[in-house]
């Protein structure tokens, strides 16, 4: 990837990795703590020194064992006979996390993983009632809700916290649901149908509440539109994937502003996939082709950007979808079967 210019943020998106001593890296997961795992990693942060640190490496998870969650004894023992394994990451596509659960729709599984990290309990969701997850891409916490975007069944599926079925419903015929995010505050359920080049708004029980958009290159239209975020005043982010931008809209659907376009420079966009906001508004945005995650500020301007392509900590292999909860940034590194955890360490702008 061409390096293009330099924000005052910046350091190189490859090479800014820091290795520190394992007695300066105890301590770095307090939330999620992996003493085995943390204590074999290097410290991994971004932009590197002499620039302050602001986004470090804080957890890699394929597995529920790796983020704490152990299988009952009698399990592991039944597995020791039949040969049966813990389950793992098959091709994950997208990440939800809330309220210490976290969701993984694994689209090359068929299948969503359900941590709930207060009770170490895990779930594998492959069906709600008769209805079994083909292509499961998105997933969205809203209320006591798990929502799950399927795009091999165009459904939105419906689970309690327990991985329970509580419903669900099919979208329009040709439909093929892509990103997902909730509204907790206006109970909304924001769904991006990348075939209808549209965002569906819908409320709790299915009901549409607002369409977004329509094909085209002009604003407010869209190119597949695919992954979705929001701030915290309610303000929709969508990733408008071919026409390679991000597009920012009121809660009212009135677009705010839109950034971007097509390069192979820092802050142009190749394959633009998941996106995210943290607590200071600044924009994130996963490129898969570039096997990177890039920061703007909220006028669109590069600040910052991590990972590289490669198999090792920090760096991905067409990575897809990003949600922020708190200081954290989980990243759906895809290819390498794997969530990456990062956070932000404040500062900037």
């Amino acid at each position: 990837m061409r390096q293009k210019r330099f924000a005052h943020w910046a350091g190189a998106m490859g090479g800014a990795v820091g290795v520190c001593t394992l007695t300066l890296f105890a301590g770095c997961d307090r939330l999620h703590p992996q003493p085995n795992a943390a204590a074999s990693r290097p410290h991994v942060a971004w932009p590197a020194p002499p620039e302050r640190e602001r986004i470090e490496l804080v957890q890699i998870f394929r597995a529920p064992s790796e983020i704490g969650i152990q299988r009952p004894f009698w399990r592991r023992l039944g597995d020791l006979v039949t040969g049966g394994r813990e389950a793992h990451l098959v091709r994950p596509a997208g990440v939800a996390a809330a309220n210490n659960m976290i969701a993984v729709a694994d689209a090359g599984g068929g299948a969503v993983h359900l941590y709930d990290l207060e009770r170490h309990r895990f779930h594998a969701l492959s069906a709600c009632g008769e209805a079994r997850l083909r292509e499961p891409v998105a997933v969205a916490f809203l209320n006591d809700r798990l929502y799950v975007a399927d795009a091999g069944t165009a459904r939105l599926d419906v689970f309690d916290l327990e991985g329970e079925c509580a419903g669900g419903w099919k979208l329009d015929e040709g439909s093929r649901p892509a990103g997902l995010v909730a509204d907790a505050a206006r109970g909304r359920l924001y769904v991006a149908n990348p075939s209808a080049h549209q965002v569906l708004a819908f409320d709790a029980t299915g009901a549409v509440v607002a369409r977004i958009g329509h094909r085209g290159t002009g604003p407010g239209e869209f190119n597949y539109p695919g992954w979705l975020a929001l701030d915290a005043r309610g303000r929709l982010y969508v990733t408008d994937a071919l026409n390679f931008r991000i597009q920012i809209f009121e809660p009212d659907g009135t677009l705010v502003s839109t950034f971007g376009h097509l390069g192979d420079g820092t802050g142009d966009f190749a394959r633009p996939k998941g996106v995210g906001i943290d607590r200071d508004g600044h924009i994130y945005v996963v490129d898969a082709l570039f096997d990177a995650v890039q920061i703007f500020d909220t006028h669109g301007n590069y600040l910052l950007g991590f990972g590289r392509h490669g198999t090792r900590e920090g760096q991905f292999w067409l990575p897809s979808g990003l949600t922020i909860d708190g200081d954290r940034i989980y990243v759906v590194d895809s290819y390498n079967q794997r969530v990456q955890v990062f956070r932000y360490l404040g500062g900037g702008e």
